[in-house]
């Protein structure tokens, strides 16, 4: 059950990263031509229609505003980071809880970079299965780590595997903290502290008040009874004031935090799109330093 929760969470991020695919070139986010291929035939097929479309992401806006908005910006946003990251000199990129990410298979310089997605072995292998009917083969790059993150650490997953700590990496946690005990978010961020200084880290997070039902964002309640009905409850939350304090103990420091005021400008005003975007939810990015 809890594998089929995680396959579930996946895949809505990865088809509100098809449905951007149907937005005007001069207005999409980003380009994602293979996630196509990892969502299945039936919904391939509907996200055709752009009825199907709209009613997709008001089905996922009428409980919390702005939900399909604060997904498309994350990903535009990690992109980002990511070729960033290439561009400054760093060869290994580990994404935590990749689910269906297609970046690996789609950024410009990936193809050239040690690769590390880490999940459910359950999720894994439903994926290799689409990667390997797309390219006929599993991308030599990518080394594919299985992991229960509430119960195993990323030091023993990762040991025995080409990942070399003496180099700076960029870990990739997207969409995954909320779900996670703050032990196993503890456990995380000791490991990518560890890393060689200069390694990156960036992670969304879901505001603390909102986990804790004293939030005036509309649909506090009734997305939490939602996502506990669902089986996947959201666990952990930060808000932005402690995110630095928090994040230090790990030898992380941070040097950006970002939400809903700074998609907008930075996406959405500047081409006149209009969309809402949710506040619940935010991105932190942090540098390894040493004392």
């Amino acid at each position: 059950m809890a594998n089929q929760r995680v396959s579930n969470t996946a895949l809505g991020a990865a088809i509100c990263r098809l449905i951007e695919q149907y937005q005007p070139e001069n207005t999409r986010l980003f380009h994602d031509s293979m996630v196509k291929d990892l969502v299945g035939t039936p919904i391939r097929a509907l996200m055709q229609f752009k009825s199907m479309r709209n009613l997709t992401i008001q089905q996922m806006d009428v409980i919390t505003p702005g939900i399909y908005g604060v997904q498309i910006s994350r990903t535009r946003f990690i992109d980002d980071a990511v070729r960033d990251a290439l561009s400054q000199g760093i060869e290994q990129v580990v994404i935590l809880g990749a689910g269906l990410d297609t970046r690996p298979y789609r950024l410009t310089g990936m193809e050239h970079t040690r690769v590390f997605e880490v999940d459910l072995p359950s999720v894994q292998e439903d994926k290799k299965k689409k990667l390997h009917k797309h390219f006929g083969r599993l991308p030599e790059q990518v080394t594919f780590l299985p992991i229960d993150f509430d119960t195993q650490s990323l030091e023993a997953v990762f040991s025995g595997t080409p990942f070399d700590p003496a180099s700076p990496a960029i870990f990739v946690w997207e969409g995954v903290t909320q779900y996670l005990s703050e032990e196993a978010i503890h456990r995380t961020l000791a490991f990518v502290g560890t890393s060689a200084p200069g390694s990156i880290l960036v992670l969304t997070y879901v505001l603390k008040s909102f986990i804790e039902r004293r939030s005036d964002i509309p649909g506090t309640k009734k997305m939490m009874d939602m996502m506990a009905k669902r089986g996947s409850p959201w666990l952990f939350g930060l808000e932005p004031s402690s995110v630095a304090s928090y994040l230090a103990p790990f030898h992380l420091r941070l040097t950006a935090d970002v939400g809903s005021t700074e998609h907008q400008t930075r996406y959405f005003k500047s081409v006149r799109r209009e969309l809402v975007v949710s506040e619940v939810e935010r991105i932190a990015q942090a540098t390894v330093i040493r004392p």
